[in-house]
């Protein structure tokens, strides 16, 4: 199997930079990379751990509303009503009401955004739609949800993840951008590829790593479980349609839970295969990428 995965990469001519598969207790290292490499929007399953560990220790609550530590940036009056219904929930369900996608490296690119005024940036931009009603994906709230750990409590998001997760998983070598003040959450971040993979094992082990409890199990379950349908961004001819939503998570076919990130960043799970892939690479066409197992999985 290892080998023909091997000659798809080939033939195809996918820029893949690394591949691991584990099944059950044996590691496949397909392809590997000895550098850090980005994660793009994979950064975002950190900030969902990190959110349900501070959770688990009373920092903040699935239900907590967020608008009195964002009042201060808000000047668009007609903001004002809507992020009063944002809590926690709408920040891990990307229902704050946005009608398109912000905070993309592109948009930033083409807009010249100041990274270090994007906070203001998101908060005054229209909300078109009612919260915690529609999916639409975004890079504001693994963002906002960064801000919130700073503003409440003075902690850098960057910092408990090290102190919380890193730390615990033995991840040393890593870096990660700042948007400003804050660590931006949803992106910027770079990891080796078997530090990258070991996220995937978290989620595989209920939290689990090398016997030690990192991330509590119930919220690992709540983070790869239906929590909002996505019917808008099903594209059913790819191998893993995005039926639904987990927090920072997406729900596919039979049990397949996975994240993606822009270029190609993969972490693909499996419960009940006991199966993680991870997959780092350079490849534009996201699409091509998957189709490597399609006559695998």
């Amino acid at each position: 199997m290892f080998a023909d995965i091997k000659n798809r990469i080939d033939e195809s001519r996918l820029s893949i930079d690394s591949l691991y598969i584990q099944n059950k207790d044996n590691l496949n290292i397909i392809i590997d990379l000895e550098n850090l490499h980005e994660l793009r929007s994979c950064s975002k399953l950190l900030v969902a751990m990190a959110i349900g560990i501070a959770i688990e220790n009373n920092l903040f609550s699935l239900e907590e509303k967020v608008y009195n530590y964002l009042e201060k940036y808000i000047t668009n009056d007609n903001n004002k009503d809507k992020i009063k219904k944002w809590t926690i929930r709408t920040l891990l369900t990307h229902t704050t009401g946005y009608d398109n996608m912000l905070m993309s490296n592109k948009e930033i690119t083409e807009k010249n955004l100041d990274k270090s005024k994007l906070l203001e940036y998101v908060l005054n931009y229209d909300i078109a739609n009612e919260p915690n009603t529609t999916y639409i994906y975004n890079n504001v709230e693994p963002f906002i949800i960064s801000v919130l750990f700073k503003e409440k409590y003075n902690i850098d998001l960057e910092d408990y993840i090290k102190e919380n997760i890193f730390n615990k998983i033995e991840i040393n070598n890593y870096s990660w951008e700042k948007y400003g003040e804050y660590c931006p959450g949803c992106t910027g971040l770079y990891l080796l590829p078997k530090d990258f993979h070991k996220l995937g094992m978290l989620i595989l082990n209920d939290g689990v790593y090398n016997n030690v409890s990192v991330v509590p199990s119930n919220w690992i379950n709540e983070m790869i479980k239906m929590q909002i349908e996505t019917p808008h961004m099903v594209k059913t001819e790819r191998l893993f349609p995005k039926y639904g939503a987990g927090y920072f998570t997406f729900i596919s076919r039979d049990g397949y839970v996975f994240r993606d990130g822009t270029n190609g960043q993969y972490i693909i799970i499996s419960k009940e295969k006991g199966l993680v892939i991870s997959i780092m690479s350079s490849e534009k066409d996201m699409s091509k990428i998957t189709e490597i197992f399609r006559e695998i999985l």
